[in-house]
């Protein structure tokens, strides 16, 4: 006789849908809180630098931290996934390409804290945020206008999430004047609204997939 258990499906799916939700609150919230406690370790001694105002060594960490957050946003994409059909389901693997891309990029911006801004290796870092960015927001706002024609409780999330993120752009990459508050705002409101998607992540319908 074996003695090996095995859980009812309904419960080992609660339980996956409860670890992607909260893995991808904690994400959201990482993100941010990096942000806000390692972006404020400043200096005068890095003037010029991609880091500068910030000390270069907690720019990398920043930027660590960063990623590891992008990395576990990524887990909700991957489920949305897992949880939808058709065009819906391949948006949200876009998202999650995008996301897990941009976990690179951010491990990328941290090793060259210590480079001149107007050197081409920034040029380039700043065009990997520009095609990440990009693709995040057509997976995300395409999976979220996919997913409310079928009244999935995910969608909402997704738009609201995607449209921020897509006034981010413009904001970023084409207002050479632009507030830097204004833009970190927008990225970290960008960012918590993760939580809205891994809280609906983590409650399972009764019928349906999504």
């Amino acid at each position: 006789m074996s003695d090996i258990t095995t859980r009812p499906p309904d419960q080992v799916e609660g339980r996956s849908l409860r670890r992607a939700g909260l893995l991808t609150i904690a994400g959201a919230v990482l993100m941010p809180l990096a942000g806000a406690t390692l972006g404020s370790v400043t200096t005068n001694d890095g003037a010029g630098t991609w880091a500068d105002p910030i000390q270069p060594s907690a720019f990398l960490w920043m930027s660590v931290g960063l990623a590891i957050g992008h990395l576990l946003v990524m887990v909700g994409y991957l489920e949305v996934g897992r949880r939808s059909d058709g065009i819906a389901a391949s948006f949200a693997r876009l998202g999650a390409l995008g996301t897990g891309l941009v976990a690179g990029v951010e491990i990328w911006s941290g090793a060259l804290a210590r480079t001149d801004v107007d050197s081409a290796a920034v040029t380039w870092l700043e065009v990997g945020y520009l095609i990440t960015s990009i693709l995040i927001v057509v997976g995300t706002l395409g999976a979220g206008v996919a997913l409310l024609a079928t009244g999935s409780r995910l969608a909402m999330p997704l738009i609201v999430n995607g449209a921020v993120l897509l006034l981010f752009i413009p904001l970023r990459f084409l207002a050479a004047d632009a507030d830097d508050g204004i833009v970190i705002a927008t990225l970290s409101i960008w960012s918590l609204l993760y939580v809205w998607l891994g809280v609906r992540l983590g409650v399972r319908r009764s019928a349906g997939r999504q």
